[in-house]
């Protein structure tokens, strides 16, 4: 049995047609948002849980995820994103029996990938960390993620309890190293090299 969460709903109807003609992989439940999707998850007990990263709000599937295995839930789960970013994949990281796969796989090779996962094998197909063109450091990424909130410098250093002096330097730091002249410019080039999720 498996159970979807998915806002998109071309992209949901499709999939989910794909997963009620596979015997193999009953569809048994499927929310348009994290809220809905845990109740099922909770609820029916799948064998598997497809979950899109990007969930309404500022949820996401990993989010769902992490509290899915707090509550006990241990069956494999398979997030789909479309912006296979590293911040995506060091989320996933720290979760067990988890894979992030990208929505651009074909229908059936998604399928496939969701059979590896039944049977306790990590998808040929799935998402890992590395390629990205800039070293960042991982507080040089954690500075980044919050510019790319749309949190100012001064907030940043209140929220990870650092002097503004530092902050500013790591943000110096990262538009030398994206060679860009603006903290909006350093987001974008970081953006188009996989190293940050496009906001909400």
């Amino acid at each position: 049995m498996v159970v979807m969460i998915d806002d998109q709903v071309s992209y949901a109807e499709a999939l989910g047609l794909a997963l009620s003609l596979t015997p193999d992989l009953h569809l048994a439940g499927q929310a348009s948002d994290g809220t809905a999707g845990q109740e099922i998850v909770m609820r029916v007990q799948p064998d598997l849980l497809v979950t899109d990263y990007r969930l309404p709000g500022t949820d996401t599937g990993i989010a769902r995820a992490a509290e899915l295995r707090a509550d006990g839930f241990t069956s494999p789960i398979v997030v789909l994103t479309g912006y296979p970013a590293p911040q995506v994949l060091r989320e996933a990281e720290e979760l067990e029996n988890i894979a992030v796969l990208s929505k651009d796989l074909p229908i059936m090779d998604l399928v496939e990938a969701f059979r590896e996962m039944l049977v306790g094998k990590q998808p040929t197909s799935a998402l890992t960390t590395g390629g990205a063109r800039v070293e960042l450091s991982a507080g040089e990424l954690e500075v980044l993620e919050l510019l790319n909130q749309g949190i100012t410098p001064a907030d940043i250093a209140e929220q990870l309890f650092l002097s503004l002096h530092t902050i500013r330097a790591r943000i110096k730091s990262l538009l030398r190293k994206l060679d860009a002249n603006s903290q909006l410019e350093a987001i974008a080039t970081a953006t188009r090299q996989g190293l940050l999720v496009p906001p909400t």
